[in-house]
């Protein structure tokens, strides 16, 4: 396809190959120099970044977004950016962290983290059987409460 575009130069106005102006235009004015340099595409960048995340960075998530499964939903993130190109993101780390942001603000996904649990239960019962062992019998107790009886009498006898 070719396109032209008008222009006006030195006051003069004609049509030129708008391929090479754009052309001109860019190398002329852009800031930006690729001197050999080449972008990697889209997908690869995205992957790349997903692949090297940092171990730090997963345990900073990690202790931010405790309810969150990170790299699920990393998974999740980097899907979602693979297949929606139109909406292209560059700063996958800020993407990410808000992502995972809004994972935890929806409830994200609760780890049942059974080792845990079990421990608590274990502890909990060997603390009631160290308290039933601990615990005096009804004899011992009721000798207690006799004692205390005694005391409070004998105080109102002298008091």
């Amino acid at each position: 396809m070719f396109l032209e575009i008008k222009i006006r130069k030195d006051g003069e106005e004609k049509w030129v190959n708008a391929d090479k102006f754009f052309s001109y235009m860019v190398e002329r004015y852009s800031k930006v120099t690729y001197k050999g340099k080449s972008i990697d595409p889209y997908p690869d960048r995205v992957n790349k970044f997903y692949d090297d995340i940092p171990r730090e960075l997963i345990e900073m998530w990690g202790k931010a977004y405790p309810n969150v499964d990170i790299k699920a939903e990393c998974e999740k993130s980097r899907a979602w950016l693979l297949t929606n190109t139109n909406k292209a993101k560059k700063d996958f780390k800020g993407f990410t962290n808000r992502w995972l942001g809004s994972a935890c603000n929806s409830g994200g996904q609760t780890i049942v983290k059974v080792d845990k649990v079990y421990e608590q239960q274990q502890r909990q019962v060997e603390y009631q059987k160290k308290m039933e062992k601990d615990a005096c019998s009804d004899e011992e107790r009721m000798g207690v409460f006799q004692d205390i009886k005694d005391m409070l009498r004998n105080k109102r006898k002298n008091g």
